[in-house]
Protein backbone atom coordinates (compact mmCIF):
# COMPACT_ATOMS: atom_id res chain seq x y z
CA UNK A 1 0.00 0.00 0.00
CA UNK A 2 2.74 2.24 0.87
CA UNK A 3 4.74 1.54 -2.71
CA UNK A 4 0.90 2.72 -4.34
CA UNK A 5 0.88 6.32 -2.46
CA UNK A 6 4.23 6.68 -3.35
CA UNK A 7 3.05 6.11 -6.90
CA UNK A 8 0.17 7.89 -6.97
CA UNK A 9 2.05 11.15 -5.19
CA UNK A 10 4.74 10.74 -8.17
CA UNK A 11 2.26 11.13 -10.12
CA UNK A 12 1.08 14.17 -8.88
CA UNK A 13 4.32 15.51 -8.93
CA UNK A 14 5.26 15.06 -12.39
CA UNK A 15 1.46 16.06 -13.63
CA UNK A 16 2.66 19.69 -12.38
CA UNK A 17 5.22 19.76 -14.73
CA UNK A 18 4.72 21.50 -17.99
CA UNK A 19 4.52 19.14 -20.94
CA UNK A 20 6.61 19.92 -23.60
CA UNK A 21 6.40 23.51 -23.71
CA UNK A 22 8.54 23.81 -26.77
CA UNK A 23 5.64 22.42 -29.21
CA UNK A 24 8.03 19.30 -30.74
CA UNK A 25 5.90 16.77 -31.25
CA UNK A 26 7.17 13.09 -30.12
CA UNK A 27 8.13 11.98 -32.95
CA UNK A 28 10.31 14.61 -33.53
CA UNK A 29 12.36 13.78 -30.36
CA UNK A 30 12.20 10.11 -31.23
CA UNK A 31 14.18 11.06 -34.67
CA UNK A 32 16.72 13.05 -32.88
CA UNK A 33 17.22 11.07 -30.39
CA UNK A 34 17.95 8.28 -32.54
CA UNK A 35 18.03 5.70 -29.81
CA UNK A 36 15.47 5.40 -27.25
CA UNK A 37 15.10 3.02 -24.16
CA UNK A 38 11.84 1.78 -22.71
CA UNK A 39 12.25 0.60 -19.37
CA UNK A 40 10.18 -1.51 -17.35
CA UNK A 41 9.24 -2.12 -14.07
CA UNK A 42 7.14 -5.01 -13.44
CA UNK A 43 5.40 -5.46 -10.17
CA UNK A 44 3.61 -8.51 -8.35
CA UNK A 45 -0.35 -8.75 -7.53
CA UNK A 46 -0.53 -7.11 -4.35
CA UNK A 47 -3.11 -6.85 -1.83
CA UNK A 48 -4.46 -3.16 -1.33
CA UNK A 49 -7.52 -3.83 1.40
CA UNK A 50 -8.39 -0.08 1.82
CA UNK A 51 -7.60 -0.38 5.64
CA UNK A 52 -8.77 3.49 6.20
CA UNK A 53 -11.07 5.74 3.76
CA UNK A 54 -9.34 6.73 0.56
CA UNK A 55 -9.15 10.02 -0.21
CA UNK A 56 -11.94 12.31 -0.55
CA UNK A 57 -14.65 8.84 -0.41
CA UNK A 58 -17.58 9.36 2.11
CA UNK A 59 -17.49 5.65 2.19
CA UNK A 60 -15.12 4.05 5.86
CA UNK A 61 -12.13 2.10 5.58
CA UNK A 62 -12.20 -1.74 5.20
CA UNK A 63 -10.73 -1.73 8.71
CA UNK A 64 -8.71 -5.13 6.68
CA UNK A 65 -5.05 -5.37 6.92
CA UNK A 66 -2.75 -6.06 3.94
CA UNK A 67 -1.51 -9.88 4.05
CA UNK A 68 2.48 -9.72 2.41
CA UNK A 69 1.73 -12.36 -0.07
CA UNK A 70 2.53 -11.80 -4.01
CA UNK A 71 1.37 -13.34 -7.46
CA UNK A 72 4.17 -12.57 -10.11
CA UNK A 73 2.84 -11.33 -12.80
CA UNK A 74 2.15 -14.26 -15.25
CA UNK A 75 4.65 -14.70 -18.60
CA UNK A 76 1.46 -14.25 -20.88
CA UNK A 77 1.13 -10.79 -19.30
CA UNK A 78 4.70 -10.02 -19.52
CA UNK A 79 4.82 -11.14 -23.45
CA UNK A 80 2.30 -8.41 -24.17
CA UNK A 81 3.77 -5.86 -22.36
CA UNK A 82 7.12 -6.61 -24.25
CA UNK A 83 5.46 -6.74 -27.89
CA UNK A 84 5.32 -2.35 -26.87
CA UNK A 85 8.83 -2.14 -27.98
CA UNK A 86 7.86 -3.64 -31.47
CA UNK A 87 4.06 -1.30 -31.28
CA UNK A 88 6.31 1.81 -30.45
CA UNK A 89 8.48 0.81 -33.65
CA UNK A 90 5.80 0.12 -36.05
CA UNK A 91 3.74 3.04 -34.88
CA UNK A 92 6.25 5.84 -34.95
CA UNK A 93 7.89 4.41 -38.34
CA UNK A 94 10.91 3.96 -36.71
CA UNK A 95 13.79 1.57 -35.32
CA UNK A 96 14.43 3.91 -32.46
CA UNK A 97 13.45 2.12 -29.39
CA UNK A 98 15.01 -0.70 -27.41
CA UNK A 99 14.33 -2.53 -24.08
CA UNK A 100 16.25 -0.70 -21.00
CA UNK A 101 17.12 -2.69 -18.24
CA UNK A 102 15.42 -0.83 -15.51
CA UNK A 103 17.68 -2.61 -12.80
CA UNK A 104 20.27 -0.42 -14.02
CA UNK A 105 18.18 2.97 -13.79
CA UNK A 106 19.75 4.66 -10.74
CA UNK A 107 17.52 5.85 -7.54
CA UNK A 108 17.13 8.92 -5.76
CA UNK A 109 18.73 8.87 -2.90
CA UNK A 110 17.47 11.72 -0.62
CA UNK A 111 14.18 14.00 -1.17
CA UNK A 112 10.18 13.41 -0.99
CA UNK A 113 10.96 11.02 -4.36
CA UNK A 114 13.95 8.94 -2.35
CA UNK A 115 13.62 5.63 -3.91
CA UNK A 116 12.48 6.65 -7.26
CA UNK A 117 13.98 6.40 -10.77
CA UNK A 118 16.65 9.61 -10.98
CA UNK A 119 16.37 9.94 -14.89
CA UNK A 120 18.44 12.89 -14.77
CA UNK A 121 21.57 10.73 -13.89
CA UNK A 122 21.13 8.43 -17.09
CA UNK A 123 21.77 11.28 -19.22
CA UNK A 124 19.66 10.07 -22.36
CA UNK A 125 17.78 12.17 -24.46
CA UNK A 126 14.57 10.74 -24.35
CA UNK A 127 13.07 7.26 -22.25
CA UNK A 128 9.67 5.64 -22.07
CA UNK A 129 8.71 4.09 -18.18
CA UNK A 130 6.30 1.83 -18.22
CA UNK A 131 5.19 0.42 -14.99
CA UNK A 132 2.47 -2.17 -14.87
CA UNK A 133 0.98 -4.00 -11.14
CA UNK A 134 -1.79 -5.93 -10.27
CA UNK A 135 -3.96 -5.69 -7.25
CA UNK A 136 -6.04 -7.63 -5.19
CA UNK A 137 -8.43 -4.68 -3.98
CA UNK A 138 -10.97 -4.76 -1.24
CA UNK A 139 -13.15 -2.22 -1.63
CA UNK A 140 -16.14 -0.61 0.93
CA UNK A 141 -20.01 -0.67 -0.28
CA UNK A 142 -22.95 0.56 1.37
CA UNK A 143 -23.88 -3.56 2.22
CA UNK A 144 -20.13 -4.40 3.11
CA UNK A 145 -16.81 -5.19 1.77
CA UNK A 146 -16.28 -6.00 -1.99
CA UNK A 147 -13.04 -8.22 -2.92
CA UNK A 148 -12.16 -7.79 -6.78
CA UNK A 149 -8.41 -7.65 -8.70
CA UNK A 150 -6.95 -5.19 -11.15
CA UNK A 151 -4.30 -4.85 -13.30
CA UNK A 152 -3.00 -1.22 -14.32
CA UNK A 153 -0.48 -0.04 -17.21
CA UNK A 154 1.10 3.33 -17.23
CA UNK A 155 3.44 5.11 -19.24
CA UNK A 156 5.34 8.34 -18.87
CA UNK A 157 7.76 9.71 -21.07
CA UNK A 158 10.37 11.93 -19.64
CA UNK A 159 13.31 13.92 -21.25
CA UNK A 160 15.84 16.69 -19.62
CA UNK A 161 16.28 20.22 -20.40
CA UNK A 162 18.65 22.10 -18.60
CA UNK A 163 19.00 19.76 -15.40
CA UNK A 164 15.15 19.16 -15.04
CA UNK A 165 12.96 16.18 -16.06
CA UNK A 166 10.88 17.51 -18.36
CA UNK A 167 7.38 14.93 -19.11
CA UNK A 168 6.28 15.22 -22.76
CA UNK A 169 3.67 11.94 -22.64
CA UNK A 170 1.33 10.39 -19.91
CA UNK A 171 -0.98 7.50 -20.74
CA UNK A 172 -2.84 5.00 -18.56
CA UNK A 173 -2.40 1.98 -21.32
CA UNK A 174 -4.70 -0.21 -19.33
CA UNK A 175 -6.75 -0.89 -16.46
CA UNK A 176 -8.95 -3.96 -15.92
CA UNK A 177 -11.12 -5.59 -13.05
CA UNK A 178 -12.80 -8.24 -12.35
CA UNK A 179 -16.12 -7.96 -11.05
CA UNK A 180 -16.51 -7.72 -7.56
CA UNK A 181 -17.58 -10.50 -4.51
CA UNK A 182 -19.48 -9.25 -1.58
CA UNK A 183 -18.08 -10.36 1.67
CA UNK A 184 -18.65 -9.50 4.99
CA UNK A 185 -14.74 -10.67 6.50
CA UNK A 186 -11.28 -9.86 5.57
CA UNK A 187 -10.52 -12.23 3.29
CA UNK A 188 -6.71 -14.15 3.14
CA UNK A 189 -4.24 -14.76 -0.10
CA UNK A 190 -5.87 -18.03 -0.20
CA UNK A 191 -9.11 -16.51 -0.80
CA UNK A 192 -7.86 -14.20 -3.88
CA UNK A 193 -5.82 -16.93 -5.49
CA UNK A 194 -9.10 -19.17 -5.83
CA UNK A 195 -11.36 -16.59 -6.11
CA UNK A 196 -9.44 -14.22 -8.74
CA UNK A 197 -7.42 -16.45 -11.23
CA UNK A 198 -4.55 -14.04 -12.65
CA UNK A 199 -5.10 -14.61 -16.18
CA UNK A 200 -8.62 -13.98 -16.35
CA UNK A 201 -7.83 -10.16 -17.24
CA UNK A 202 -5.21 -11.08 -19.58
CA UNK A 203 -7.22 -10.66 -22.98
CA UNK A 204 -8.88 -7.52 -21.77
CA UNK A 205 -5.46 -6.45 -20.64
CA UNK A 206 -4.03 -7.33 -24.02
CA UNK A 207 -6.97 -5.48 -25.96
CA UNK A 208 -6.95 -2.16 -23.96
CA UNK A 209 -3.26 -1.87 -23.93
CA UNK A 210 -2.96 -2.26 -27.72
CA UNK A 211 -5.69 0.18 -28.03
CA UNK A 212 -4.51 2.38 -26.05
CA UNK A 213 -0.94 2.44 -27.80
CA UNK A 214 -2.19 2.94 -30.94
CA UNK A 215 -4.38 5.65 -30.02
CA UNK A 216 -1.33 7.59 -27.95
CA UNK A 217 1.07 6.87 -31.21
CA UNK A 218 -1.84 8.31 -33.27
CA UNK A 219 -2.29 11.12 -31.86
CA UNK A 220 0.73 12.12 -31.49
CA UNK A 221 2.06 11.43 -35.57
CA UNK A 222 -1.16 13.26 -36.54
CA UNK A 223 0.82 16.22 -34.83
CA UNK A 224 3.67 15.26 -36.37
CA UNK A 225 2.51 15.04 -39.63
CA UNK A 226 0.67 18.43 -39.49
CA UNK A 227 4.15 20.22 -38.42
CA UNK A 228 5.50 18.95 -41.13
CA UNK A 229 3.12 20.16 -43.79
CA UNK A 230 3.51 23.10 -42.60
CA UNK A 231 7.29 23.34 -43.21
CA UNK A 232 7.14 22.88 -46.56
Amino acid sequence: MKNLLKFSFALIILSSIILNVTGQTLKERIDEAKTVKVYFKISPFAHVPHTTPPVGSNMPGTGCEAFGETTPLPAEYVDVVNGFVDMLNKGFNTTSFVAGDFAAVPLKTSGIMKGEPDWIALNEPLMFYVQVWGEYVVNMSQTGKMNSMAIQAYLNVYYVKDGKVKVTGQEQLAYNRTEPIKTQKCDDYAYFVEKFPVNSLLEPFKTELTAKTTEFIGKDMKKYEKAMSKKK
